[in-house]
Parts: structure tokens; C-alpha cells; sequence
């Protein structure tokens, strides 16, 4: 049933508003002169959309940065779907809205009937080594581009591919459930045709494209993904393999750390950037006494800076969560468990459990054929090729970055799922250059902070907004260009990533000294000029 819920003159170009419609939320916008009509909540984690950021057909998600076509669905991660889409009629002056128009549930890619009637039409084989973002939007790439061969997921892990940052965040505190954390049902995965194998590839002989697992089986592949991530780095002092020492990477890694929490009064987190003030932050929001240790004089110095830093350390210390910097961890103390942890001028910090965040490795040792950077990463060309007939994504790939021109590995969950995507169609024969803006995000109690672009070795930054009031964006500049952006204010954040990846960001004169950055006024002004 059409309701009406406008008249046509309601809204200019590269507008949106909330509207009724049967009783529901409805995002109404307009662009090129035309109405469309879709759910206000994004379908990742029900984002607000008339919040977020619309240029031309592009709708993006203040939160996590989905990105959507208005006209026709789903463009960019983390949605997994897109956002459903009603039907619109103009009838002189007025807009009408059918939510009835549109089918209850819209996926991301569906399932091939064909393929599953009469079989497989391609005789190939690819593999899909990793069951993380990357290798998750690979395979539903793979069949959502016509792909009808055989596909074969690899991983260590026994689970179909999982919700990865909220282990630190709210799976953590207990506020999410395990029934949230899968990305998708098996059923579905079932439903495309996908062979999972729960297995650690023991060698990738990559002029061969031959994969042994560690069952002792082969797999003779067409095309073969790397995306096998990371592991969690340890530290190597006495005491490192006590029980209650752990580390956070996989959902197993949770699991254990929430058992041993149940108990736990008092915590040591070593580390003070994404993964141990995340872990810091849940532990303390299930009443443990925790004391954050890190060589760094304030947290996240290295990475965002003092400043920045100190607006994310105050926010945790108001809350409780207490902080040993300047001195690192000298050994953990303990027979069969941890019972403390003694830091190098001696002093002693008790603790029932200890999380050790401190970074990760790209999990490469395995690849054999081709040389791997110092850090293990794999170096790859514009298209995410390793060697011919191998690509890799996500915290494993070496690549150009399109905005700097810089080569970097990034370990970001928004940017892998778009590698996987990009390395699913390049595996097809695409040869696009892959060339999507970094963007990530972190929760600290409720101050939720993102960050856009590549400041990987930034030498200036400058702030603008209110670190007192914890509403600001700070820019991060590299040879007098502007590189980056972080902060709270989601406006900027995604117009940030909407100027970068046009090429058209302000320059460093045209942003100091300013209370707001400016880069929304800045799309506003390319949309008024046309």
C-alpha cells in the first residue's frame, strides 16, 4: 500500500529526510531529480542513515561506513546486504512510497540456482585460504560475479567466517551474544556452494598453486587468495606461557578470556593501542580492577599522538581503568598460573589474568615461491597479484596505496573485506586497480573514535574542534599533504573519505586554524557548482 510523503518541491538535490511510511522509518532522498526510497537503518549494525554522508547516488553510513547506491543497492563494506529499496511514484506534485514493493530480505549476492540444479558449469577449482574479512567477501564476490567453479574456503579455525572486532568490544563485555558474531548462517554458504576445510596450509607452492594442508591432503588449485591474516605477537619474556596469559585474536581467544574473567579481580592489559585499550575498556565494564602497561608515555602516542592520545587515556582513567606507562613488562609472575606482572624498575602489579596486545604478524610462513617483506607481508601489484594465478588481501598484502602513493600493509576489517571483493573479481579477469581509502574504527566505553586514510609515518598533525569535550578531527599530514583523519565528529570522517577517494582533499592551509575541518562544506560546494 502507497502512501504519500512529500510534495516534489520538499527536497533539493543531494537531500534526504526521514518519512512514515506504514508506520516505519523511511529514508526518502533526492538526487538528479528523482526520489528513492530504502530503510533508514544501515544492515550492518543499524546505523542511522539520514546521519550519513550523501554525494551524488553515494550513501554513506555515519558508523561504520558502509557505502550504498541509492538507485540500486550495496557498493562498499561492511554491509554484507544492501539496504532494502522501495518503490517510488511522483504523481504531479506529490511523492508517493510503497514499502510492499520490495522483498523482505536483500543480500548482498544470491544464490546461483543453476549452479545448484545441474552442477558446476566451470571446471576450475579456486581456493580461498582464510576464513577472516577478506576471504569472506571473496567467496561471496566469487558467485555474486558469475563464478559457477568450485570454491574451497580454507581455515585454521572450525567456523564459518565471524564478527572479528567486536571480540574486543561488546562480545567481550558480554553485551553480545555468540549467536551475533557469525557473519553469515551456514545454511547460506551451503547455499553457494562453498567447501570449507578446516585445515592450516602447511606450504602454498605458488608457481604450482598447490596447497598442503596439515591433514596431510593436497589441493591443486586455478587461482588460489591469500588472506590468512594475522597472528597475535607474544612477548618474549619468563613467564609468557603461564596459564591466564593471553592473547586476543580469535574468537577461541574471546571465549577463554571471558571464562577467565568470570573470576578475575584484577587484570594487567600490556599494550596501549587498538586491541589492549579496547580490552582494557570491556574488562573494566565487567567491574575488573585493570592496569594498562606500555612503553609509551601516553596511550596510542605512536599512532594518533599525545594529544589525541590523552583525550582517549582520559576518557578510560575517568572510568576507572588505570594506567603504568613509560616502563615495560620485565617477566609475569607465577608457577602454574599468572599471578602478577613485574615491570622493568620493579615494580609488581598483581593480576588474575594478563592480556598481552602488543600487534600482530601476518600469518605468510607458509607461502613458498616468492619473497616476503621483513614483516612477512606479501607484496602485490595494483590488482592484489602475488605471482601469477596467486592474489593476497588484508593484513598479509603489500600494496600501492592510491592516495599517497605509498607501499603499505594495513590491518584494518573495512579495508580487507574490500581487498576480498576487489581480488574475487581480479581473480575473474578484472583488472581494475584496486584503490579504496582506509577507514577504521575503535570503542572506548561510549566514546567511539575513526580514523580515515593512510598516517602510517605522518611527521605533522593539528586538531581541529574540542579535545576538551572529546568533539574534534584531527588531521595527520605527511610532507605538507594531508594524509589522514581521526576523531569523533562521523560527519567529517566520511566526507574525509569521500574527498580521498575523489582526490580533492583540502590542502594543509586551507584547514589550520579552522573549528571544523571543512571537508562537508567542501562536498556541499562541489555539489552546488555541479
Amino acid at each position: 500500500m502507497e502512501e504519500r510523503v512529500a510534495s516534489v518541491a520538499d527536497l533539493s538535490d543531494g537531500e534526504m529526510r526521514i518519512v512514515m511510511v506504514d508506520g516505519k522509518k523511511t529514508l526518502l532522498a533526492r538526487v538528479d531529480g528523482r526520489y528513492y526510497a530504502m530503510a533508514a537503518r544501515c544492515p550492518h549494525w543499524g546505523g542511522p542513515l539520514e546521519e550519513g554522508l550523501l554525494h551524488g547516488p553515494r550513501l554513506m553510513c555515519p558508523w561504520h561506513k558502509a557505502v550504498f547506491d541509492v538507485r540500486d543497492g550495496l557498493l562498499e563494506p561492511p554491509a554484507l546486504d544492501t539496504v532494502r529499496q522501495f518503490r517510488v511514484r511522483v504523481a504531479g506534485d506529490d511523492v508517493f512510497v510503497d514499502r510492499a514493493a520490495s522483498p523482505e530480505v536483500a543480500t548482498g549476492v544470491a544464490p546461483d540456482e543453476r549452479r545448484q540444479e545441474e552442477g558446476p558449469t566451470d571446471q576450475r577449482t579456486f581456493v580461498v585460504i582464510g576464513g577472516g574479512a577478506a576471504g569472506a567477501m571473496a567467496v561471496e564476490q566469487l558467485r555474486a560475479s558469475g563464478y559457477t567453479g568450485r570454491i574451497v574456503l580454507v581455515s585454521a579455525e572450525d567456523r564459518w567466517p565471524y564478527d572479528r572486532p567486536n571480540l574486543s568490544k561488546d562480545f567481550l563485555t558480554g553485551k553480545l551474544e555468540s549467536k551475533w558474531l557469525p557473519l553469515r548462517e551456514p545454511a547460506f554458504y551451503d547455499s553457494l556452494g562453498i567447501e570449507r576445510r578446516h585445515a592450516m596450509v602447511t606450504e602454498l607452492d605458488v608457481a604450482g598453486k598447490t596447497l598442503r594442508l596439515s591433514r596431510g591432503d593436497e589441493i591443486k588449485a586455478d587461482a588460489v587468495l591469500v588472506a590468512t591474516g594475522s597472528r597475535a605477537r607474544r612477548l618474549p619474556v619468563e613467564g609468557g606461557a603461564l596459564s591466564g596469559v593471553f592473547t586476543l585474536r580469535s574468537w577461541g581467544d574471546a571465549e577463554a578470556l571471558v571464562s577467565a574473567a568470570e573470576s578475575a579481580r584484577k587484570a594487567v592489559v600490556v599494550g596501549a593501542s587498538f586491541i589492549g585499550m579496547e580490552t582494557a575498556a570491556s574488562l573494566v565494564e565487567r567491574g575488573i580492577d585493570v592496569t594498562v602497561v606500555a612503553p609509551e608515555s601516553v596511550a596510542f602516542e605512536l599512532i594518533l599522538g599525545s594529544a589525541v592520545g590523552a583525550v582517549i587515556q582520559r576518557h578510560h582513567e575517568r572510568r576507572g581503568t588505570r594506567f603504568a606507562l613509560g616502563r615495560g613488562v620485565a617477566r609475569f609472575l607465577g608457577d602454574a598460573a599468572v599471578h602478577g606482572v613485574e615491570l622493568e624498575d620493579g615494580t609488581a602489579l598483581e593480576a588474575d589474568l594478563v592480556v598481552v596486545g602488543i600487534g600482530v604478524q601476518p600469518a605468510t610462513d607458509f607461502v613458498m615461491g616468492v619473497e616476503r617483506d621483513h614483516d612477512g607481508g606479501l607484496p602485490v601489484d595494483a590488482s592484489l597479484l602475488v605471482a601469477p594465478g596467486v592474489w593476497a588481501a588484508g593484513d598479509v598484502a603489500r600494496y600501492r596505496e592510491s592516495q599517497t602513493g605509498r607501499q603499505v600493509r594495513v590491518e584494518h576489517w573495512r579495508l580487507a573485506e574490500q581487498q576480498g571483493r576487489a581480488a574475487a573479481r581480479a581473480m575473474l579477469g578484472a583488472r581494475e586497480p584496486f584503490a579504496a581509502v582506509p577507514f577504521f574504527w575503535t570503542q572506548h566505553f561510549d566514546l567511539r573514535v575513526g580514523y580515515a586514510g593512510v598516517g602510517l609515518g605522518w611527521d605533522d598533525h593539528f586538531v581541529c574542534g574540542d579535545l576538551g569535550s572529546s568533539a574534534f578531527t584531527a588531521i595527520y599530514t605527511m610532507g605538507g599533504e594531508v594524509v589522514a583523519a581521526c576523531g569523533t565528529q562521523d560527519d567529517e570522517l566520511s566526507a574525509f573519505l569521500e574527498l580521498a577517494t575523489l582526490g580533492d582533499l583540502p590542502t594543509v592551509a586551507e584547514l589550520r586554524g579552522r573549528q571544523r575541518a571543512g571537508f562537508p562544506d567542501r562536498l556541499l560546494g562541489r555539489r552546488v557548482a555541479g
